[in-house]
């Protein structure tokens, strides 16, 4: 069961309010140019189109230390390019140009609070696809060169909704008529903790309760939530407003890669964190 898609323009615009650009650095050292590929087989990747829909992750990297366990994961979806390294997922228009594949412009990434090595390596992501890397495929494999780092990424598997079964689901972020805002100072971030079996805990961010989750082809269907009835002044109020009108019947859309995950319905939505 695939995750629906939602659309590169789509999920970019519902992001766009908790979503910030990433500069890259002006310190980068100028070092010599880039060799071509070297021990890889494959030909140059000639176009968006040949990478939409396909995910990669990282097999191996050479000329840079990845923080252990943390794999380089990048999914392709029309022209937008999602990369994530074990904290934040950093997302934006991306281009090919003579088998060069870099940002199209500053890419925005989710705001979620990372320990400082993994920190340093999304900044060391941004920096690399700003600067453009050159890309080969051979079949399944595809090769990432900039000077003297090599990574090599396997295609795996598209994401699919099965998998959000038996996770942590946190809010991040909440959508209303196409903008983006983060869940207020001082309200905790709603969260549903789901079950394998869909039966789900699920706290408002004021009120606790339970719901469940079906996963369909492309979309999630919630139960209909039985919570607590303790008053919500405030910020908290419209928390747990907006978080029942998207947990509660079938969703219009959804968008899950990597750890993040989208769900809409009608003008509402939720950003979740998936763990």
């Amino acid at each position: 069961m695939r995750a629906g898609r939602l659309g590169a323009a789509a999920a970019a615009l519902l992001l766009g309010g908790l979503l910030a650009g990433c500069g890259s650095s002006d310190d980068g050292e100028e070092g010599e140019e880039p060799a071509t590929t070297t021990g890889s087989s494959g030909t140059p990747v000639a176009s968006v189109a040949d990478l939409d829909g396909t995910t990669y992750e990282s097999t191996s990297v050479e000329g840079h230390e990845l923080v252990p366990g943390q794999p380089v994961r990048i999914v392709f979806d029309g022209d937008t390019m999602s990369v994530s390294a074990g904290c934040n997922t950093l997302f934006g228009e991306y281009e090919l140009s003579d088998g060069s594949l870099g940002w199209a412009g500053d890419p925005a990434s989710t705001m979620l609070a990372c320990e400082p090595e993994l920190a340093d390596q999304d900044a060391w992501l941004t920096e690399l696809f700003t600067a453009g890397v050159d890309a080969t495929s051979d079949g399944s494999t595809l090769t990432l060169t900039s000077g003297d780092v090599v990574i090599e990424l396997a295609d795996v598997a598209e994401a699919n909704l099965d998998e959000l079964l038996g996770r942590t689901w946190t809010v991040r972020g909440i959508v209303e008529d196409g903008v983006t805002s983060r869940v207020p100072s001082g309200v905790r971030n709603p969260r549903l903790e789901v079950g394998k079996d869909g039966l789900s805990r699920l706290d408002t961010g004021c009120n606790a309760g339970r719901t469940t989750v079906t996963v369909g082809e492309d979309f999630l269907t919630f139960g209909h939530p039985a919570v607590t009835r303790q008053a919500c002044p405030g910020a908290a109020g419209g928390v747990e407003q907006a978080v029942l009108a998207v947990v509660d019947g079938r969703s219009d859309h959804v968008w899950y890669r990597a750890a993040t995950l989208v769900v809409t319905k009608g003008n509402r939505g939720l950003v979740f964190e998936v763990r």
